[in-house]
């Protein structure tokens, strides 16, 4: 039977259920597999091209995965064998012959189909071939491949549209629209040849070969890059980062490279690392992200002389790409401008915000504008340096005039304390964004969270990685909460913490803002510590205390709870990672983990001022918001609450030694037997109906024959089913013994 292949007709044909802009797709053909077509169709077609209009007319993908969603470059990369090379060549004006002779001495003689394309004309021909290949390349390598294949076309002056190198992308079919042709139907212009032959063997040849030397070629460039990349690194880190390099590094400690490739407008490649500049013309994806450094193999980048050069290639890190794109090259003016932008001479806080706080004295008391009163003598608080403009100060009181506060100053009750500060930490991956977005809806839309009361008001999030993807995460909770109106302010970019002159400055604009339009700020939330910190040493007890006082002066200019989301270290048992200061300054400390079963769990390891909370169990629930231009999913989460019981199961005992292990494969066996009952009522049970109870002395005489030190098996019984009775595993009563996890739950 003939190979069958992927077919279509137009641009908007799409079987996707759900189409890029986030709206389910209308098509009746949705979510089913697409048409197909066999070679010797497509040679059909070749002698005898339809006249279809273009919006309509029938494409290809030449591999065997036709499912739904046959055309993400993904799938196809991942689950498509493809049995054809392709070639677009829509430049130079090429003969048919000239394209013959490229082919043949890049391939040999094999089987090819040549045609020109719809758009072609006699002044300016354009052509499409396709090669059947005698063995299917997976979709990993058929890029690889196409790319290799566009390589040895263009050394003989045929350069190829690079965008067939993607594994979904679709080539056309032979056609000829009626307005291309004349009265009589006749195409004005039209040429194919088929060549009939031998497929193609892609093993051992040229292609092969070149495929090979590119991947060599790519992993020895990539490899310099980095290791030049991590020498100058280590060059600035030993100078301590003076001078000029100090601006460099502060620069690169503040922005990471997909940001920077972001802000100058290069496109990505799906969800990959791998970029594609303004001056790259061949289709290509050649700029790759290493994270603090970034290397492009297009040697239009290199002769634009970004970042460092060589040969036919260049690296650099994120300043390299702010000097080039926003300084024209010139790295001295880039220094001095960002230099400026920085001002190096460290004030205080306060000497930053003092400007801002001359009209501004905080958020309103009460309705009321909150402006300093004047000093008072005798017996009554006194403000000190009041009149004086500059972050409002706390009053003092005395032993006489000092009374019980038994309102409560809460957040969220038992979780958070308003005007505190809180820090939020795990591992990566546990979903700590996830849950304090969670918290920060909660508050900003004054509802409970988990059955604790919460008073409500204006957030402040400070996403400072994660980017445009708290637009997902944020969209993602309206439509879990539904609520479309909150006060939930989100800031996603780096906010520097530590220098009080860089990021202080605006971030007190800002906050003055929100609270004009949005109202009082109950809530800060720093996302991450490390990124805010831009570069400081969170071991130091020097940054750390700067970075923490910084916080104060936020905390007391808005007198907003400040959550900050941090890591643990190495070894997670010891909490968050870190100086001692940064835990001794904090007020709430909460601890995210992710347990075997895949549970996370969310526990108060420090509660200053309020009874703790038990552990809270949650998940991450995944929403699909839409589909990328390549058809695939988008995705993101918000957090489900879990049922208490899961959390008591992850701290319930389970059984240990080999003798109590035996008592429990005795009792599972008993009740799968049905031997047993569900528990009644009375005195001593749990409520009826809830664990499968059985008699203790069936469960002894079954279980006896199990046991080690079988010289004793009733010793043996009664010490196992007296330990795991004793820990809560198992609960006798009335003859009867019951396991209290959830396992012997009905």
């Amino acid at each position: 039977m003939a190979k069958q292949f992927v077919t279509g007709f137009g641009q908007k044909d799409t079987r996707a259920q759900r189409l890029s802009d986030g709206r389910e797709n209308p098509s009746k053909f949705a979510g089913q597999d697409y048409g197909t077509i066999t070679f010797a169709s497509v040679a059909r077609k070749a002698s005898n091209p339809k006249a279809t209009p273009k919006a309509d007319a029938q494409w290809c993908i030449f591999s065997d995965y036709v499912a739904h969603d046959a055309r993400s470059h993904d799938r196809q990369r991942q689950d498509g064998n493809f049995y054809a090379l392709v070639i677009d060549v829509d430049i130079g004006n090429h003969s048919m012959a000239a394209i013959q002779d490229a082919l043949r001495h890049t391939i040999g003689d094999v089987a090819v189909i040549i045609y020109s394309t719809s758009g072609a004309t006699e002044e300016n021909r354009k052509w499409r071939a396709l090669i059947p290949l005698a063995q299917p390349l997976p979709g990993w390598q058929y890029a690889l491949a196409q790319h290799a294949f566009f390589d040895l076309l263009a050394e003989q002056g045929i350069n190829c549209d690079r965008a067939l190198q993607r594994p979904g992308q679709p080539i056309y079919l032979p056609n000829v629209p009626m307005d291309k042709r004349n009265a009589a139907g006749i195409p004005l212009f039209y040429q194919h040849e088929i060549i009939r032959a031998a497929s193609f063997t892609y093993a051992g040849s040229k292609i092969e070969a070149r495929e090979e030397q590119n991947l060599a070629d790519d992993c020895e460039k990539e490899r310099l890059a980095i290791e030049a990349a991590k020498a100058r690194k280590a060059e600035r880190e030993a100078r301590g980062f003076n001078n000029d390099s100090s601006v460099v590094g502060a620069f690169n400690e503040r922005h990471v490279v997909e940001e920077l490739l972001e802000r100058y407008n290069y496109k990505r490649e799906g969800r990959s690392a791998q970029y594609q500049s303004r001056y790259q013309s061949s289709g290509s994806y050649a700029t790759k992200s290493f994270g603090d450094y970034w290397v492009s193999l297009s040697g239009s980048d290199a002769g634009a002389n970004i970042g460092t050069v060589k040969e036919s290639y260049c690296w650099g890190d994120a300043f390299d790409l702010f000097c080039h794109y926003e300084y024209a090259n010139d790295f001295t003016a880039a220094v001095r401008a960002y230099g400026n932008e920085i001002n190096p001479s460290n004030p205080t806080a306060a000497q930053v915000l003092k400007p801002l706080m001359g009209d501004w004295n905080g958020p309103p008391i009460n309705g009321q504008a909150n402006t300093p009163p004047e000093p008072t003598t005798g017996g009554g608080p006194v403000m000190v340096g009041a009149g004086v403009s500059q972050i409002k100060q706390q009053r003092v009181f005395d032993l006489e005039s000092a009374r019980p506060q038994l309102a409560s100053s809460y957040l969220i009750k038992g979780w958070l304390g308003k005007s505190q500060m809180s820090v939020v930490y795990g591992p990566s991956n546990v979903g700590k964004s996830f849950f304090c977005l969670d918290m920060a809806f909660a508050v900003a839309a004054n509802q409970e969270w988990t059955d604790s009361r919460v008073r409500g008001g204006t957030v402040l999030y400070l996403a400072t990685e994660g980017g445009n993807a708290f637009r997902n995460r944020v969209y993602a909770l309206r439509l879990a909460k539904g609520i479309d109106k909150a006060p939930l302010v989100v800031r996603p970019s780096p906010v520097d913490l530590l220098r009080a002159e860089v990021d202080l400055p605006a971030l007190g604009e800002l906050c003055k803002e929100v609270t004009e339009v949005y109202g009082e700020i109950q809530m800060i939330v720093v996302d991450t510590l490390s990124r805010a910190m831009a570069g400081g040493n969170e071991n130091g007890p020097e940054d750390m205390t700067r970075f923490i006082g910084n916080l104060d002066v936020l905390r007391d200019l808005t007198g907003a709870h400040i959550m900050v989301v941090h890591h643990t270290g190495k070894d997670t048992a010891a909490g968050a990672r870190g100086h001692s200061s940064l835990r001794a300054a904090t007020d709430t400390e909460i601890e995210l983990e992710v347990t075997e079963s895949g549970l996370r769990v969310a526990k108060t390891t420090k509660q200053r001022d309020m009874e703790p909370k038990p552990p809270l169990g949650f998940t991450l629930a995944v929403h699909e918001l839409g589909r990328d231009e390549d058809g695939d999913a988008v995705t993101t989460c918000t957090i489900e609450i879990a049922d208490q019981s899961e959390v008591d199961e992850i701290n319930q005992p389970k059984p240990t030694g080999e003798n109590q292990f035996a008592v429990l494969e005795a009792f599972r066996q008993l009740r799968g037997d049905g031997v047993g009952m569900a528990n009644p009522s009375g005195t001593g049970w749990p409520p009826p109906g809830a664990f499968w109870a059985i008699p203790e002395v069936e469960l002894k005489r079954h279980a006896k024959g199990k046991l080690s030190g079988k010289s004793n098996p009733d010793s043996a019984y009664s010490g196992a089913i007296k330990s795991m009775i004793k820990s809560g595993y198992m609960v006798r009563n009335d003859g009867h013994l019951w396991i209290k996890a959830k396992e012997g739950m009905l």
